[in-house]
């Protein structure tokens, strides 16, 4: 495999070696070495570019290892990150924070798998393309991603999610040490639509999903087929953690108010259909909105889908 240490978009100063003194002024005095700028990266990470068949298009994929990796043979959580080029690096920090925790232990090592984009540039564009099922858009959301400099369509969550389930999933499980049961699956926004779009599928790959600020309209037709997609049973455990900022629901933006609605029916469908093995916690942050929910719901998420 042709891995790379994965790089943020942060830039880091180191200092360069000092090839040449320049004089300063008449003095002749020697200036400080200008600093290099280099990525910061990421430790105990690598990454890939992976083509999809299924999509026909590049992935970028970066894999966080635990601290333990290279020191046995033991199998790790797996857990998959939605919209890595820009969480992967927030939610790596937050799973390693954890094995630090004296006050509350017991999270379980976890290898982390970011899904992103080669081009970061593109990634507004391509999640859109990639992570809302057929249907799920209204009109004027479509009309807007249509007037778009570059535009690469919407609709293709089938298409991404037999990428995921056919093409990444068994090359992550043959090239590291993972388990199979208990996998987590970790979106915000679209990314929250689209692990609804992959339980509601009924997704053999993932029993955990954070469904974070979904986005989901009240009459996304994801929402209609929900209810028989529970009624099929689970035969391991499985658990949903759902999340929105209370601003959402308050504040003055219409499609965030949009999307509140449907996480409220969301949220209702699950009470009204209970099902053995299937666990659903949610939670409203106080005075969050669409974007500064996500920290602590992604902190609150590792919490309630993999301890205990």
């Amino acid at each position: 495999m042709n891995r790379r240490r994965f790089v943020g978009t942060a830039t880091a100063t180191a200092t360069a070696p000092l090839l040449a003194c320049r004089g300063a002024g008449d003095g002749g005095e020697a200036q400080a070495p200008v600093p290099e700028r280099r990525p910061f990266e990421i430790y105990e990470t690598e990454t890939f570019v992976m083509n999809s068949a299924s999509v026909g298009d590049d992935f970028l994929v970066a894999v966080g290892l635990p601290a333990s990796y290279g020191t046995g043979e033991q199998l790790y959580r797996l857990v998959y990150v939605l919209d890595a080029n820009i969480s992967f690096g927030m939610t790596v920090e937050i799973a390693r924070l954890f094995q630090v925790d004296l006050i509350r232990p017991g999270m379980p090592e976890m290898v982390l798998v970011g899904i992103g984009y080669p081009e970061p540039p593109m990634a507004g564009i391509l999640r859109a393309r990639d992570l809302t099922p057929a249907g799920s858009l209204s009109d004027d959301i479509v009309e807007a991603l249509q007037s778009a400099e570059v535009y690469e369509g919407h609709g293709g969550a089938a298409e991404f999610l037999s990428f995921i389930e056919d093409e990444l999933h068994p090359r992550i499980v043959a090239d590291y040490r993972v388990e199979t049961e208990g996998t987590g699956f970790l979106g915000d926004s679209f990314g929250g639509l689209f692990t609804a779009f992959a339980f509601q599928q009924r997704s053999p790959v993932f029993d955990r999903y954070w469904m974070g600020s979904p986005g989901l309209l009240p009459a996304d037709e994801l929402l209609d087929g929900l209810p028989a997609a529970i009624a099929q049973g689970f035969e391991r455990d499985t658990r949903v953690f759902i999340t929105m900022g209370e601003l959402e629901e308050t504040g003055a933006v219409g499609i965030y108010n949009d999307l509140a609605v449907g996480t409220r029916r969301l949220l209702d469908i699950f009470e009204a259909n209970p099902a053995e093995n299937l666990t659903v916690t949610s939670k409203v942050y106080p005075d969050a909105t669409h974007v500064t929910t996500v920290p602590p719901a992604l902190t609150d998420a590792f919490t309630a889908l993999f301890m205990g």
